[in-house]
This record gives C-alpha cells, sequence and structure tokens, in this order.
C-alpha cells in the first residue's frame, strides 16, 4: 500500500523535529495546522513544513472577511488546503476555502454533471457542480419546448442534471444547460436524406419532430403528399414515430423542414361535397281556362281567314298588296 508523500518525503528540522519538504506540496493538497500568528492581511499556520504557511484573508471564506480576527485566532487548529507553493521565493499560500473537483480546464462544452440547485429566480436556476463558481440555467435552457418560469416547479437542493455551456476564467463565469445535446449536429444534415423522429406537436398548419436535432423540425401541411388535406391530425399523431426526408437545413435562423411527400401510406382524403340549400321555387300560375282560349284560337283563325279572302280580291282586281306571311294576324 503506498503512502502519502507528506508522510513519506520528511527531513529533520535543526531541533530534531521532522518537517515536510516544500517539493512534496501539490495544490489542493488537504493539510491539519496550528495558527501561530495573526495580522491584518492574514494568518500564518504551522503545518509541519520547511516554512510555516499563510492564510490570506480573502481565503479565509468563500464570503468577504472584514478582519481575520473574526475568524481565527493564535493556537487554533484548522483544515487547509494547499493553494500555491513557490519554493524560489519560499512561498507556502494555503486556503480555508475546499478546493473545487472540476477545475476551469475540465470543464469543457458538452460535458455533464450532476449538480445541486443553490437558487432560484424568474430568470433561471444557480446550480452548484463543484466548479470554481455556480453555474447559471437560464430559464430558456431548462425546456426543449421554450422558456418556463422556475420559481414553480424547483426548489433550493434539488438534484438536477447539467451540460456545459460555456466557462470564462477571465469572466469567471458558467453557463449549464438542462437541454441533453443534441445527438444530431447541423453539419451532419443534409438535404434529401431519410431520417427518422417523433412528433411532438401538431398543429393545423403542420406538424413538429424531434430528430434528435437541436430544434424540432416542421413538416408544413403541403409537404405531406395528400391531397384534400384539411387536418395534419387525420394523418399524424403526437408521439408517432415516423421517416421523413430532409428538405431543408438553416443553422442560422435554427431551420429545420421536413417532407412526407412519397413516404407515408394514406389514402387521399376525399373532398367534403357542398351541401347545397334547396330554395323552394314559386308556385306556377293557374292554366287559363280552356273555354277562353279556344274562344281565342276560333276568332284568330276566322280574321285571318277574311285577311286571305281581302287580298285575294284585291289581286284580283290587280292591286299590289304584299304576302299573307309578311302581315301580323296580332
Amino acid at each position: 500500500m503506498e503512502t502519502s508523500p507528506v508522510i513519506t518525503e520528511q527531513q529533520e528540522g535543526t531541533e530534531g523535529s521532522v518537517r515536510i519538504p516544500l517539493r512534496s506540496m501539490r495544490p489542493k493538497m488537504q493539510v491539519e495546522g496550528i495558527v501561530t500568528a495573526v495580522t491584518p492581511a492574514g494568518a500564518f499556520v504551522d503545518i509541519g513544513s520547511e516554512i510555516p504557511g499563510f492564510i490570506h484573508i480573502s481565503q479565509l471564506a468563500p464570503q468577504p472577511v472584514l478582519r481575520v480576527s473574526d475568524v481565527l485566532r493564535p493556537g487554533d487548529r484548522v483544515t487547509a488546503w494547499v493553494k500555491q507553493v513557490n519554493r524560489k521565493k519560499g512561498l507556502l499560500s494555503l486556503t480555508l476555502i475546499r478546493p473545487a473537483s472540476y477545475g476551469w480546464g475540465q470543464l469543457q462544452p458538452g460535458r455533464a454533471f450532476t449538480g445541486r440547485i443553490t437558487r432560484v429566480e424568474p430568470d433561471g436556476l444557480f446550480v452548484e457542480i463543484d466548479a470554481p463558481v455556480e453555474g447559471l440555467v437560464p430559464a430558456s435552457q431548462i425546456r426543449k419546448e421554450g422558456r418556463v418560469n422556475p420559481t414553480g416547479s424547483f426548489r433550493p437542493g434539488d438534484e438536477v442534471r447539467v451540460w456545459v455551456v460555456s466557462a470564462s476564467r477571465r469572466e469567471r463565469r458558467l453557463r449549464l444547460t438542462m437541454i441533453p445535446p443534441p445527438s444530431v449536429r447541423w453539419e451532419d444534415m443534409k438535404v434529401g436524406e431519410l431520417i427518422r423522429g417523433k412528433v411532438t406537436r401538431v398543429e393545423k398548419f403542420g406538424a413538429f419532430v424531434d430528430i434528435g436535432a437541436e430544434r424540432d423540425a416542421l413538416i408544413h401541411i403541403s409537404e405531406f403528399g395528400v391531397r384534400n388535406l384539411k387536418d395534419p391530425a387525420e394523418v399524424l399523431q403526437e408521439g408517432q414515430e415516423i421517416e421523413a426526408r430532409i428538405i431543408l437545413v438553416d443553422p442560422e435562423k435554427k431551420q429545420i423542414r421536413l417532407s412526407l411527400r412519397g413516404l407515408l401510406p394514406v389514402k387521399e382524403v376525399e373532398p367534403e361535397v357542398p351541401v347545397r340549400k334547396t330554395v323552394p321555387s314559386r308556385p306556377a300560375p293557374p292554366p287559363e281556362p280552356m273555354e277562353g282560349k279556344g274562344e281565342r284560337e276560333e276568332e284568330l283563325t276566322v280574321m285571318a281567314y277574311a285577311l286571305k279572302r281581302a287580298l285575294e280580291e284585291a289581286r284580283a282586281r290587280g292591286q299590289s298588296v304584299p304576302p299573307l306571311e309578311s302581315m301580323s294576324t296580332n
């Protein structure tokens, strides 16, 4: 079993006491010691090393401290961590603030952590992941569906799964998200390729499909390939798994469009037959009495005969008369 270098690498002091060499000190190493002196700038601690360690006032607690004497006094036994070792200058800097398990260099974008919520604000959640600073999850990064108000859904102490979005040592800022990183990247999507997904929402103008990308893809009603379709719900339902063809990928606008033309075994939707309103027709006028009609026909026949006889007599006398057809009998 290996022993700690703090124990094995020791040297004897001038008075015979065993001292720990500086070369065995490493940042984040936990040590025990006794406060030997308190100054306005900090406190000296004997941890059994070649030289005493120094704890600056800024390293006494995560919150600002006004006076060192409010926290430490000579003779106090403390647990501290090595912050910095400079063998050339003979400096050993300690801290009472437990070092984070993950440094800035370990906070790569996309890395997953399990954290604990420390504060809930309307604009987002503050999460402790044992990094140099707390991370912020904006309200827009809590759910993939969009911005939510976290005050009614989360409480301090809740455990959450988060992913690193960005980390800045210079600004001491850590941005997190609770939305899992997309399994399909923008550069992986090619127009014309087939892709599988699950329907997440159906609207009158189309359907949204989760294909594992940063944003859900849209299938417009015109891309269903179904004639006379008025409601996409007649073809797709929420939760249904489908295969569609990519027809548009726009990383700048965060838009993905799909098409189902020729891919779904659906029947043509029968067009609705317009219902015509029946307008009652006006009643026909009653027929004229047969007696009157017969008398008029007989009257016209007598008149025509008389006219024909008059024309024949005029021609016999050598008079010029028009033909019978050009004259009205009415």
